[in-house]
């Protein structure tokens, strides 16, 4: 596949995906302060569950089946299904309760369901897709559903029902189009069967890449959670606005990294160097881009769609600050130092993020509220550049 349809593709698709729950948060968000920071915490627990389910395929997979022979592919992804259904049920309880504690009294069941949703969610079939170069099969068993289950649910909330209905439908949805597609790639008794030793290896073997995401998701994906549990409800409900316009650009940022892992590898290292500059020069616009986006637009844009639960101008710049380097990291560690085997160094990297991004995110929201907040994820985003970039330039230097 040509690296413009590759972009075209796999890019579009989860750019239009993450726009999909922007068919029901305006009306969750005039529901009232307890149900938007509900579906909020749930959402953020279940996110950070989802990456301990996703075992780090997000990073290292579509390399994998790009390098691996067309043959062996089909039992590859059967391989690496089993190893993340493993890892779901545990992840998937712990993500219930978890949410259901640190929601607000009224939403525990909302906020447990959606956490529930969104942890299975780290199941998707992405990584393998990507590699193989089929972005059509994103649509039918992926966003298609997910959208048809949430523009349900907002139905269902405008004439009266409870805000669980919306979390309800998209575990239906999520569940369903994971399974169908499953079986379209490997018979059930293939893929049930047998075979599950050989999963518990493969994914002892990706443990240093699905540490790396699990960490990452300490002060990224659990971000919501952090200022929850550091502020008022009040607060944390301007900090969740800024922070879904921050999950949308993650995922356009994610989805470009993940069309370009494959292809900086696809025709051997020879070309590596080259194509992992380009990929870097083109992370360096989209997060110039996303930064003034969020900078600009991202108080009116908040007030239009949420109301009364608009970010303020300083949160939006320090959301800008974390989507311009969360790009650049995004292609210094998939397309440089993953592919030269330093998946050890970017660990490192979100390990230093963490240790500083959860605590200062905890201090900083208690006394700034959403605007501290928004500075801990900020802080943790700059340090994982900052390592990842001296990283790669002891990398380079130890190989010369």
């Amino acid at each position: 596949m040509s690296l413009a349809r590759r972009l075209l593709s796999f890019s579009t698709i989860p750019a239009v995906s993450a726009l999909v729950p922007f068919l029901i948060l305006p009306i969750v968000a005039r529901v009232g302060d307890d149900a938007w920071v509900g579906v909020a915490v749930g959402q953020s627990v279940g996110g950070f569950c989802a990456l301990v389910v996703g075992l780090g395929l997000n990073i290292v997979g579509p390399t994998l089946v790009a390098s691996a022979p067309a043959s062996e592919r089909a039992d590859l992804f059967a391989t690496g299904t089993r190893a993340r259904l493993l890892a779901s049920a545990p992840a998937a309880a712990i993500a219930a309760v978890a949410a259901a504690l640190l929601a607000p009294a009224t939403q525990t069941a909302t906020a447990a369901v959606m956490a529930v949703a969104i942890a299975l969610g780290g199941l998707s079939a992405s990584w393998y897709l990507v590699g193989v170069g089929r972005p059509l099969p994103l649509i039918a068993y992926e966003l298609a559903p997910r959208a048809l289950a949430t523009a349900a649910g907002g139905v269902v909330i405008l004439l009266g029902g409870e805000v669980l209905w919306y979390p309800a439908l998209l575990l239906a949805a999520i569940l369903g189009g994971l399974g169908a597609f499953a079986v379209s790639v490997v018979r059930p008794g293939r893929l049930l069967g047998g075979g599950w030793r050989g999963s518990l290896a493969f994914a002892r073997v990706h443990l240093p890449a699905a540490a790396t995401e699990t960490v990452s998701g300490a002060y990224t994906s659990l971000a919501v959670t952090l200022v929850t549990a550091g502020t008022t409800t009040a607060q944390a409900a301007g900090y969740v606005s800024g922070d879904k316009l921050f999950r949308m650009g993650q995922t356009v940022i994610g989805a470009q990294g993940n069309a370009l892992q494959g292809w900086v590898v696809e025709d051997g290292m020879a070309l590596l160097g080259g194509r992992a500059r380009r990929a870097l020069v083109m992370h360096a616009v989209l997060g110039i881009l996303g930064f003034a986006a969020f900078a600009l637009l991202g108080p009116w844009l908040t007030s239009v769609l949420f109301a009364d639960q608009a970010m303020d101008e300083a949160t939006a710049i320090l959301f800008g600050v974390a989507v311009l380097c969360i790009s650049l990291t995004t292609s210094l560690g998939r397309h440089a130092l993953v592919p030269l085997g330093r998946t050890k160094a970017v660990f490192a990297s979100v390990v230093a993020g963490a240790v500083v991004g959860v605590p200062t995110t905890l201090v900083l929201s208690a006394l700034w509220g959403s605007v501290g907040g928004a500075a801990g994820l900020a802080s943790a985003e700059l340090v994982v550049l900052l390592v990842q970039i001296a990283l790669l330039v002891g990398a380079r230097k130890k190989a010369a």
